[in-house]
């Protein structure tokens, strides 16, 4: 078996025409230069060098093989270059499934921004239901997902998140105004939110309850850039994530902060027991401090 040692040697000699030359361009001594030489010979079965005038002449032999060896070091040296890149986190791919919440504007704004860092990353993100995104996570088929239904800790590791939710208004409504929005404030109004039985809107009737004021469902659907929809369109409020909230600014709705808190819980997921690549790392930081952003 050849070492790799072994044909940069024989390299050198073929481009400086010298042991002295090729020792110069390895950093190695002429006895090593000729030892590797030799060594190579051996392991091939014939000769590949005659001296001519102090001057190493590559016999046909060697010419032939010198194509190849050329070759083969060029791509030892892709093969040590895309090692760099996958240790710096530059190289590889990255599976993504998210709830709309994220999938839709906030996750795309950190792909890309990530992608500006390490251009050799392949992304997949995909929109998916919350039971959907943790199948798709425990079954390994995605590097990380983005859920707020159960799961089962034995197949999923979980990194629990929270946003506290806003208060989103059509531009022109009289509460518009105001910097704080409060249960009180809301009492009979109609409110677009997710369907009836939906925990968070279980949470939020009780909210309003524990308030002395009446949650007025209107439009029950299930994503909050639906609700911000209906919301726009002068349909009633809504209750929903900041990172909703944020992307329809400037779309016809207002967002105000709600009080008392209310949150709207979620969690990150990995497959378990699969250790997470560089580039995963590196994307989960980012997130956390684009997250940062909605505190």
């Amino acid at each position: 078996m050849f070492k790799v040692r072994q044909l940069e040697a024989f390299h050198a000699v073929m481009v400086a025409g010298t042991v002295t030359g090729a020792a110069a361009r390895l950093g190695l001594s002429q006895p090593a230069i000729s030892t590797l030489i030799a060594g190579l010979e051996s392991d091939l079965g014939f000769g590949l060098f005659v001296r001519e005038k102090n001057r190493l002449q590559p016999t046909e032999e060697a010419k032939y093989l010198h194509g190849a060896v050329v070759g083969a070091l060029q791509g030892l040296g892709g093969i040590e270059q895309l090692a760099a890149d996958i240790r710096d986190a530059k190289a590889g791919s990255l599976r993504i499934a998210a709830l709309p919440m994220l999938a839709l504007e906030f996750l795309p704004r950190v792909a890309a921004h990530f992608l500006r860092d390490y251009p050799g990353v392949n992304v997949t993100l995909q929109a998916r239901s919350s039971p959907t995104v943790v199948t798709l996570v425990t079954t390994q088929q995605f590097d990380i997902g983005f859920s707020e239904t159960a799961y089962d800790p034995g197949w999923v590791d979980a990194e629990k998140l929270r946003l506290r939710c806003v208060c989103v208004l059509p531009a022109q409504h009289p509460l518009a105004g105001n910097e704080v929005i409060r249960p009180a404030d809301l009492s009979g109004l109609p409110i677009v939110t997710a369907p009836r039985d939906h925990i968070r809107t279980q949470r939020l009737q009780e909210l309003f309850a524990e308030n002395g004021a009446t949650l007025s469902i209107k439009v029950e659907t299930p994503l909050f850039a639906s609700m911000c929809a209906f919301v726009a369109e002068g349909v009633g409020y809504s209750i929903v994530d900041p990172v909703t909230a944020h992307d329809f600014s400037g779309r016809g709705v207002v967002a105000r902060r709600f009080e008392p808190a209310f949150f709207n819980d979620f969690a990150m997921l990995f497959p378990a027991g699969k250790p997470r690549s560089l580039v995963t790392q590196a994307f989960v930081g980012l997130v956390a401090e684009f997250l940062k952003d909605y505190d």
